[in-house]
């Protein structure tokens, strides 16, 4: 991934806005690219207002021709209230949060500037995802340009952490989501005279290099995950129950 890779900015998010309980009248859409996930909440909900931040020049030009006010720059730095962000009801964070040196930091910020029915929409990898888990076992932490071990991700979470890190943050998970990853479907599921045989569950599931024991169904489930998807909301009261 380059700045110089359109395409890596460009992704349409539908399955994100899917998402969203409600339409939101003002959509905070962080790490925004080139902005066609908010073209598409635009189109989708007339009358939204849609605020693009995007740390990417090239994508952040491109993303200022589709949103209604675009705010160049790092989320990791930039001070919300002090940008007149306010009454923000809808949050997009599509693949952002393990790219930011302080993504802890960054959802605690993000809580004063939130409407109190706001709705936080994310995408995060999940690094115990057991294709990765295999990868390890042979010694590879390879880098790619897109992925689980995209070159520019700083953080790496599980469902575990993912939940650690909104709860910490003030935050209530309200409903979790999963794109699976069919390596660990080839990896795992086993096949005798054309059958597709279950998944041992309560016992070990193995990969090609890993076992992992004590597994059960939801746990399997996490380990076929390639990306979990996470609908959160501000907690009202004491906004931290949580570790940070």
């Amino acid at each position: 991934m380059s700045e110089a890779d359109p395409e890596y900015y460009n992704h349409l998010r539908i399955e994100l806005l899917d998402l969203f309980p409600r339409a939101p009248k003002r959509l905070l859409d962080v790490g925004c690219g080139s902005g066609a996930t908010s073209a598409a909440a635009k189109a989708r909900w007339p009358g939204v207002e849609t605020i693009g931040v995007e740390v990417v020049a090239a994508a952040a030009q491109r993303a200022a021709t589709r949103v209604d006010r675009m705010i160049e720059g790092s989320a990791d730095s930039l001070d919300l209230a002090a940008a007149g962000i306010t009454g923000v009801d809808g949050v997009l964070l599509a693949d952002v949060l393990e790219h930011l040196v302080d993504p802890w930091g960054f959802l605690q910020r993000l809580r004063a500037v939130l409407a109190p029915e706001a709705t936080v929409v994310a995408s995060i990898p999940n690094v115990a995802n057991l294709w990765l888990l295999d990868e390890l076992a042979a010694g590879r932490f390879t880098y790619a340009g897109s992925g689980l071990l995209d070159k520019t991700h700083l953080r790496f979470f599980t469902r575990q952490s993912i939940a650690a890190l909104f709860d910490g943050a003030g935050y209530d998970v309200r409903r979790w989501e999963r794109v699976t990853d069919g390596r660990v479907d080839d990896a795992t599921r086993r096949r005798i005279f054309g059958v597709m045989l279950p998944v041992p569950l309560g016992g070990h599931v193995a990969g090609k290099r890993v076992d992992v024991r004590g597994v059960d169904a939801e746990a399997y489930q996490d380990l076929r995950t390639y990306v979990f998807f996470v609908v959160a909301q501000p907690r009202t009261g004491n906004p931290s129950t949580g570790s940070g």
